[in-house]
């Protein structure tokens, strides 16, 4: 599973659709529980991702989920890219 975490849907779907994820295979961290109910997923930080309105317990879930080792890659990439670069793996 891929999970987006961005300020909002469209910029999610966008990122999902330039790098080919097909639909059910992504999902935008629209809250902590998708980072709960995904465990070992990636994470692709997209532009903007700072302004998600749930960003303090999103990122409190992501944690956990490092520090436990149930989370896959994060990746901190542009949205408008499809180049998928990887940053504090």
């Amino acid at each position: 599973m891929h999970l987006i975490y961005s300020h909002n849907y469209a910029t999610a779907r966008t990122f999902a659709l330039r790098n080919e994820f097909m639909p059910g295979d992504w999902k935008w961290i629209q809250d902590a529980d998708i980072v709960r109910q995904y465990p070992r997923a990636d994470v692709y930080k997209v532009t903007h991702w700072e302004a998600n309105p749930h960003r303090d317990t999103i990122d409190e879930a992501i944690e956990r989920a490092r520090a436990s080792r149930r989370l896959g890659t994060v990746s901190e990439v542009d949205a408008g890219g499809s180049t998928l670069g990887v940053s504090g793996a």
